[in-house]
């Protein structure tokens, strides 16, 4: 069952981030190009970091209250993988195959798209912005799930940073108690520990 529902994974994440985009306010912005077939530019709707932030939290709470494991995407990676090509897929037929061809390829309409700046939703959804949205939001998914199998599996061994910190701030208590003032006078003198001029 978890393989399936690491396949399906991409397509929830499509589906919740799409429904996001459309429901989160958001700012207009006029962009550079003319719609199809006129000398108006197009307009966009940004709210990006918004649902990139819900997302994220979402992500957080799913495994804090252990409904989906930190870890779920990276332990499911390859079915996620075969899931988001399939997605993949399917929605470029979906917005390809419908209309006249343009090129003399079909691959290349594949590729390239036979319709210019699709918007849905009155102009909420961009298609293209959604196609940047969704794959920033599935990159930082992946890599949070990739950060959470590493320290669920090695703790702070993972990650040198996060041993050299915690690390440091276990001496810097010890060595208080164990000299006193005469660590209070080296603290000052010496001010990072870690990385000179920043920590």
């Amino acid at each position: 069952m978890d393989r399936i529902l690491g396949f399906l994974a991409p397509v929830v994440a499509f589906g919740l981030i799409l429904l996001l985009n459309s429901a989160l306010p958001g700012r207009w912005v006029t962009g550079y190009i003319n719609k199809p077939g006129s000398i108006v530019k197009m307009k966009y709707r940004l709210n990006g970091i918004y649902v990139f932030a819900v997302i994220v939290a979402l992500w957080f709470i799913l495994g804090f209250t252990r409904i989906v494991p930190y870890d779920f995407l990276y332990n499911y990676r390859w079915y996620g993988l075969a899931g988001a090509f399939t997605t993949g897929m399917i929605f470029s037929f979906a917005v390809v195959l419908p209309f006249p061809a343009v090129r003399k390829s079909f691959l290349a309409d594949l590729y390239l798209g036979r319709k210019e700046n699709m918007q849905f939703m009155n102009g909420k959804v961009d298609l293209k912005m959604w196609l940047y949205l969704a794959g920033a939001i599935m990159l930082e998914l992946n890599v949070l799930s990739f950060t959470a199998h590493h320290l669920i599996t090695y703790g702070q061994l993972a990650s040198p940073g996060i041993f050299l910190s915690t690390r440091q701030y276990y001496d810097d208590k010890r060595c208080a108690l164990k000299y006193g003032d005469l660590w209070v006078y080296y603290v000052k003198k010496v001010r990072y520990r870690i990385i000179p001029y920043i920590y």
